[in-house]
């Protein structure tokens, strides 16, 4: 199982009832696919960076779920793409946080000539005459 995140933009002239029907249909199709789902966070009505198809705001839900990597995460993209009630859908696989490594940080390096340290000049050998 792969878990993955979705995130949906509803039209905002849905109701409350609409959206949770929505959200259950959503659910219903990924369990039907065998998926897990874990949690649904709705963030309720939100302005939109941007417009789209007019409008101004949008009802956002973020799903987190598993699936199976074979289609698990195809049926909810079905249901947003032919719903007319999704402005924009996003299904991305979730990165997995225990046990991650951590991406190494850049090391901030000065340039110019104060960052070249001098070369140690090799000792000259002390000769008796």
């Amino acid at each position: 199982m792969r878990a993955y995140e979705a995130v949906l933009v509803l039209v905002p002239s849905l109701d409350e009832e609409s959206v949770q029907a929505f959200i259950e249909r959503a659910q219903q199709a990924l369990t039907q696919k065998g998926a897990e789902i874990d949690r649904v966070d709705r963030w309720g009505k939100l302005r939109l960076a941007y417009e789209i198809q007019h409008h101004k705001e949008g009802h956002y839900v973020l799903l987190r779920f598993n699936a199976p990597p074979q289609g698990g995460s195809s049926e909810l993209e079905h249901l947003c793409r032919i719903s007319e009630d999704v402005l924009r859908h996003l299904v991305v696989q979730a990165v997995p946080t225990a046990g991650a490594r951590a991406r190494p940080t850049p090391v901030a390096q000065e340039e110019g000539p104060a960052a070249v340290e001098p070369a140690s000049k090799p000792k000259a050998a002390a000769t008796t005459e």
